[in-house]
C-alpha cells in the first residue's frame, strides 16, 4: 500500500516536471528590425574661373585707344576702352614762297565755298573749308606739269595787300595743311593750336582768321581763292 502510493506520488510528480517543461519560458518575443543605410558621396567638383585678358592698343599721332577685354568664364565678359588724346605742340609752319600771285582776277568762278569754324577746349579750333581745289590745268608746261598743287595757308590776325601784281599778307602764319586732294566740291578739316594763337598775341574775344587756297609754285606761290572768318578765342585756362 506505501509502496503504491510511493508509485502515485513519484507519477504526479514526473507528470508535473513534463508539464513545466513543455511551456517554455513566458513573455513576448521581441524582433529587432536592423536597417542599414549605405552611406552616399556626392562630389561637387568646382572649376575656378578662367580670366582671359586682351589688350590692343593703338597710337596715332595725337590720340591713343587702349582695348582690354576681359572674359571670366563660364558667362562674364568685361570690355574696357580708354581713350587718350594728346595735343602736339605747336611749331611754325613753313612759310609759301614769297611773294605771293594772286591768279583770282584770272579766273570766272569762287573757288572758296564756305568756312565753318569750331572751337576747342584747349583754346585752339578747327575750320572745315568747302573748296573747289581741282588745278588740272594751271601751271606753265615749262614746271613739268601743268597740274596745280593745292593747299591751304590759314593767317591769325592778318589781313591781305593786293598790289598790281602780287599781294602781301600781314598777320601770324597759323597753320600751312600738306597738298590736298583735288576736288570740285572738296571738304578740309584745318586745325589751329592754341600755340599758333599764343605765338600771335591775340586777346581772347573775337579774332580775326584769314584762310587761303594755294597753288605751289617754284619762284611764288599762288592764291586761288580767300576767305574771312571770325573766331571767338579763349585761352582755355
Amino acid at each position: 500500500m506505501e509502496r503504491r502510493s510511493l508509485m502515485t506520488v513519484a507519477v504526479v510528480v514526473t507528470l508535473l516536471l513534463a508539464g513545466c517543461s513543455g511551456l517554455g519560458p513566458s513573455g513576448n518575443t521581441s524582433t529587432t528590425d536592423t536597417s542599414t543605410t549605405a552611406a552616399t558621396t556626392t562630389t561637387t567638383q568646382t572649376t575656378e574661373p578662367t580670366t582671359t585678358t586682351t589688350s590692343t592698343s593703338t597710337t596715332s599721332p595725337s590720340t591713343t585707344t587702349t582695348t582690354s577685354t576681359s572674359t571670366t568664364s563660364p558667362s562674364t565678359t568685361t570690355t574696357t576702352t580708354t581713350t587718350t588724346t594728346t595735343t602736339e605742340p605747336w611749331s611754325k609752319p613753313t612759310a609759301p614762297n614769297k611773294p605771293l600771285q594772286n591768279k583770282m582776277d584770272s579766273e570766272d568762278r569762287n573757288r572758296m565755298k564756305s568756312v565753318q569754324t569750331e572751337t576747342r577746349a584747349d583754346g585752339g579750333f578747327d575750320l572745315t573749308v568747302t573748296a573747289d581745289t581741282l588745278m588740272e590745268d594751271v601751271d606753265p608746261a615749262d614746271h613739268g606739269t601743268v597740274v596745280g598743287e593745292p593747299y591751304f595757308l590759314v593767317y591769325v590776325g592778318a589781313s591781305l595787300d593786293n598790289k598790281s601784281r602780287f599781294s602781301y599778307v600781314n598777320g601770324t602764319l597759323a597753320e600751312r595743311t600738306r597738298e590736298v586732294t583735288q576736288e570740285e566740291n572738296g571738304e578740309y578739316t584745318l586745325e589751329v593750336k592754341s600755340g599758333a594763337l599764343e605765338e600771335a598775341n591775340v586777346e581772347e574775344g573775337k579774332v580775326q582768321v584769314l584762310v587761303l587756297l594755294m597753288d605751289k609754285d617754284s619762284e611764288w606761290d599762288d592764291i586761288y581763292g580767300v576767305r574771312k572768318v571770325t573766331v571767338e578765342y579763349s585761352s582755355g585756362e
